[in-house]
């Protein structure tokens, strides 16, 4: 078991890489979402069961909160909503083309906000950094 001050070191890095994130920011790498709203969106994207029930469950969220968040996608022409190919009681969502623009610029951001955080890193640091988020990834998702 760890000790009270190995759990706080763990805490203050979570409070630091969350701040140096910006998570807490309202929106997300300055685009009009929130950060809940642009893992919706992302999930949407790369993910093969596109029902809302399966989104919330990936992302362990509330199912009525993130048919809200659906239905402004919807709205706001990010996304359609068609009947499922195999249940026809469910609905299936996908992107539009405005809605993958965005996951496009998401991801450009999120790639470039990475790029920037290590860049006072140097190549063997950088690789460092990499090795520890994989053993990080491995520990907590059994990802190996």
């Amino acid at each position: 078991m760890l000790s009270q001050e190995e759990i706080s070191s763990i805490r203050n890095f979570n409070r630091d890489y969350t701040k140096l994130l910006g998570i807490m920011n309202k929106k997300v790498l300055d685009t009009p979402l929130s950060w809940t709203e642009g893992r919706v969106l992302l999930e949407i994207s790369f993910n093969n069961d596109k029902t809302p029930i399966a989104v919330a469950s990936n992302l362990g969220l509330d199912k009525s909160y993130t048919s809200r968040i659906i239905k402004r996608f919807e709205k706001n022409n990010l996304i359609n909503k068609s009947p499922s190919s195999t249940d026809s009681r469910s609905i299936e969502l996908s992107l539009t083309s405005d809605g993958e623009s965005l996951v496009k610029e998401l991801n450009k951001r999120s790639d470039q906000q990475i790029d920037d955080l290590l860049s006072n890193l140097s190549s063997s640091e950088q690789q460092e950094f990499y090795q520890a988020m994989t053993v990080l990834d491995n520990l907590l998702f059994n990802r190996k």
